[in-house]
């Protein structure tokens, strides 16, 4: 069984996404002489007391470490009290090159049994690969942590380091090898990394002691099936008076936070299915066989333009643009010309910002000006397109802004056909933002008995062959 099978099976059985840390410290473990006995006495204490509020363990390396050869052994045995349907994170952070590895992935899972890591990426793919050459073993990959500095360097460039590593993380390993580890306390990335990776586990320490907001971060990190995320608490509950009523409490703020989120998800999935239908009604999304500006063949077609025939479509298209745009931090709303000039002006009348526009020509009379409207050098703009399939359109009208001055990290569409358009936006250094993706287009329609299976195949195969890598 894989790891996360064995994690989900946990998640099931005990009705909980709680993983309890075990960092065994002095002033927590009972007296006596023989340090090897205290800290297996401490450990299966705490293990007996929330075996079944748990859905994983996760023992750090370091904190039985620094008891020596006694501390390890203690680490051992500890590691073999836990039941064997729940299963192991082994806390070691490691990363180091090829060879050395090798060695650490075999101590990993031979000598401690292990069932998954946590590593560094800092070394690359040749650094994590001897993790995943064991069937069943998986790896949690350093994302963004949850200590104070780790901005200094999670930060860094644009698109940020952190969502660089989400993305190239992925193409490490499979599904049921690859993990994140993404700080509770830094929700914005949380909701960043979930953007990126929609269907990653997600390890997210932080609730606790280092203070994070747990409601918080379970609306950012979790999937749209409210699981997906782990919640690992170590003094939380192994310095409590009572460890199990602590787990216990922990456990259900969880549940209800979590039902929250399942209620609120419900409802904004309800207004995605209710967007995707009324477009297909308003013949907005149409199957056959087309060729695109690319000249490529697509068996669908977004004709958003049309959305401004239909003023009840149109706000809804508006106000799903809106709720995106509004969470952005900007100076300007910047439509791409020219579609997605109306939705744009009605946004930027929502939300009582300034918008300007670069114009896909520059005119030969009047100012001759590339932009249209009120701005200055420095300021920033988010952009607005209605629909991306390699980015092209947006690339022009980013490079149209930047030439004069004004800032622009963010673009927001309606509809990401899933082709390469993410991939571009990064390598520009712009964030991609998306209302719909394809996929979820054709999967909500086929739901609704929109489109007849064949349909459905056909358009799924041509998402999947003409996915970016």
């Amino acid at each position: 069984m894989s790891f996360f099978s064995k994690l989900t099976a946990a998640i099931r059985a005990n009705d909980t996404l709680l993983c309890v840390g075990l960092d065994p410290q002095q002033d927590l473990l009972p007296d006596g002489e023989n340090i090897e006995e205290c800290l297996l006495d401490w450990g299966k204490r705490i293990i007996e007391q929330t075996s079944d509020l748990v859905c994983c363990y996760k023992p750090n390396f370091a904190f039985y470490e620094q008891f020596g050869l006694a501390g390890l052994r203690a680490l051992q045995r500890t590691l073999a009290a836990i039941p064997d349907m729940i299963p192991v994170i082994l806390d070691v952070k490691r990363g180091d090159i090829g060879s050395t590895a090798s060695a650490l992935a075999t101590a990993a899972y031979e000598q401690w049994g292990a069932d998954a890591v946590t590593l560094s990426p800092y070394l690359g793919e040749d650094s994590i690969k001897p993790f995943l050459a064991s069937d069943g073993k998986a790896v949690f990959i350093l994302c963004y942590t949850s200590n104070p500095s780790a901005a200094q360097v999670q930060q860094h460039g644009v698109p940020p380091l952190f969502e660089h590593i989400a993305r190239t993380a992925q193409n490490w390993g499979n599904p049921e090898q690859i993990g994140l580890v993404v700080g509770a306390t830094q929700p914005d990335a949380l909701l960043a990394v979930r953007e990126i990776c929609p269907q990653t586990w997600i390890l997210a320490p932080g609730v606790g002691a280092q203070g994070a907001n747990l409601g918080v971060a379970l609306r950012a990190g979790l999937r749209a099936d409210s699981s997906g995320l782990i919640i690992p608490v170590s003094r939380g509950v192994i310095a409590a008076a009572d460890p199990r009523q602590a787990a216990m409490d922990l456990r259900d703020n969880i549940r209800r936070e979590q039902a929250k989120v399942r209620s609120e998800s419900s409802e904004v999935y309800s207004r995605k299915t209710d967007l995707i239908a009324d477009l297909f009604k308003a013949d907005c999304i149409k199957f056959g066989n087309f060729v695109l500006a690319s000249g490529k063949q697509s068996p669908i077609y977004i004709d958003l333009r049309r959305v401004i025939s239909f003023p009840g479509l149109f706000r809804k298209v508006t106000q799903a643009y809106a709720e995106i745009v509004h969470g952005l931090k900007f100076d300007h709303i910047a439509s791409v010309p020219y579609a997605a000039l109306p939705a744009g002006s009605v946004v930027a009348w929502q939300l009582g910002v300034s918008m300007i526009y670069p114009r896909k020509e520059v005119k030969q009379h009047g100012t001759g000006q590339a932009i249209e409207g009120s701005f200055e050098a420095g300021q920033s703009a988010v952009m607005i397109e209605d629909v991306i399939t390699t980015g092209g359109s947006i690339v022009t009208a980013a490079d149209v802004l930047r030439q004069a001055g004004i800032v622009v990290k963010d673009v927001v569409v309606l509809v990401d056909r899933e082709q390469g358009g993410c991939s571009k936006m990064e390598e520009i250094g712009l964030n991609l933002h998306s209302v719909l993706k394809f996929s979820e287009i054709v999967s909500v329609l086929k739901q609704k008995a929109l489109v007849d299976a064949e349909t459905y195949k056909i358009v799924m195969q041509y998402i999947n062959d003409n996915a970016a890598n």
